[in-house]
């Protein structure tokens, strides 16, 4: 986990050796602070002695994002602070917030609350063509309890572009189509890959990517499965900036979206074969199993096999003899930075039931709900155990699972 920053260091606020010219500076500025705080009654947003409000574009814009920040960015409604066009596509058409970055800044608390924990600084205003980029740091100045302890903070440096309308009036726009006029396009017969000019695109290895998936589909007779958009760059902060997040602390490095038929790849990967099985499977109601299924076919971190992170696993859990199934089951143990365990316990279920059922023990195992009771009875039905040892079974089959390395090969004579 990142350590605090601390803004009194001047982290983002620069040295002024001749702080007396930037004067006039700071009295407007503080003066936008306090007044937008005052009018609005709820967030003040504060911003570096970078942004230059005597500016007009660049005073029109701190208040736009000021005024937007303190108009429940977590709703869902056309935002007027929004262009018109992107709020009637993402509102009206696809039922979704504006803002391509709201699934994240708002998943588990609210605008307010998010808001009052972490308050906003415009970093920079920076003009793009006709456009503009804003940079804004959420940060918590005085964190409660909780954020001191799981060092959550700062979670979020947002990007924003700002173009004006027909009107001549500022509006937000999403980064995602702006990024994406300058990205080259390649189609294969199941994946269309998307890519930035920066990624060294890799033909060969997106042709072995789309078998994979004819591979996948034909075996398990995936009818329902169809072609897909992959996007894919070469880190995380790439794939933060399609939703308009310059830095997220939370660990993102790919994930699907299958309302829009699209899976997304930050690890510089053509061949992400974890999120495209989620493309392609059938909906799974226990999310262990959903991504246990993911994870036996297309790997871990999106093509290493299930295999190799398993021993790891078994070689960790020697360490922890506490361990049960079910914390893995719940990812209550789990790696600093990923769900690594989870995920191939998950896997190893999959195998356990090919090896005594075969591929028609896998709907009766997705017939289970979401809920660890219900594992476990369908764990135990299929593999023919009493279900007061299922959870010891499966346990063992984790810790034993270091002693399946294949044996070395003998040296010739």
């Amino acid at each position: 986990m990142n350590q605090q920053y601390d803004l009194s260091k001047g982290r983002y606020h620069p040295v002024l050796t001749t702080w007396w010219k930037w004067l006039p500076y700071l009295v407007v500025t503080s003066w936008l602070v306090v007044a937008l705080s005052a009018a609005q009654g709820q967030v003040a947003v504060g911003l570096t002695a970078r942004v230059d409000t005597t500016q007009a574009d660049t005073k029109a814009i701190y208040q736009l994002l000021a005024h937007y920040l303190n108009s429940r960015p977590d709703s869902l409604y056309a935002n007027p602070y929004w262009q018109a066009a992107e709020a009637d596509v993402q509102v009206r058409q696809r039922q979704e917030r504006v803002d391509l970055a709201a699934p994240f800044l708002f998943f588990d608390m609210s605008a307010k609350m998010t808001l009052a924990t972490y308050q906003p600084t415009v970093l920079s205003i920076e003009p793009s063509g006709a456009k503009y980029v804003a940079r804004v740091l959420l940060y918590a100045e005085t964190p409660p309890k909780w954020v001191k302890e799981s060092h959550w903070n700062p979670p979020f440096l947002l990007r924003y572009y700002a173009a004006q309308d027909a009107a001549g009036q500022w509006k937000l726009e999403n980064a995602w189509s702006n990024m994406l006029a300058s990205w080259s396009v390649y189609r294969t017969p199941w994946i269309t890959f998307h890519f930035p000019p920066t990624f060294a695109f890799t033909p060969v290895k997106a042709d072995r990517a789309s078998a994979f998936c004819d591979s996948v589909v034909t075996v398990l007779h995936l009818a329902a499965a169809k072609p897909f958009d992959c996007y894919v760059m070469s880190s995380e902060e790439e794939l933060g900036h399609l939703f308009n997040v310059d830095y997220w602390l939370a660990y993102q490095t790919g994930f699907t979206q299958k309302v829009y038929n699209r899976t997304l790849s930050g690890r510089g990967r053509e061949q992400h074969l974890h999120e495209f099985v989620h493309m392609l499977y059938h909906p799974v109601p226990n999310y262990f199993l959903a991504e246990g299924i993911a994870t036996y076919l297309g790997g871990v971190d999106g093509y290493t096999p299930y295999q190799e992170t398993l021993r790891q696993v078994a070689v960790d859990l020697a360490r922890h003899p506490e361990v049960t199934f079910k914390d893995l089951y719940s990812n209550k143990f789990k790696n600093p930075t990923n769900s690594n365990p989870r995920y191939a316990a998950g896997a190893l279920v999959y195998a356990l039931v090919y090896t005594k059922v075969g591929l028609d023990g896998f709907k009766q195992l997705e017939a289970s709900e979401n809920t660890y009771e219900s594992f476990l009875s369908h764990v135990a039905t299929l593999l023919q155990l009493q279900p007061a040892q299922t959870e010891a079974y499966l346990t063992q089959a984790v810790r034993r699972y270091t002693v399946q390395r294949p044996a070395p090969k003998k040296q010739a004579k």
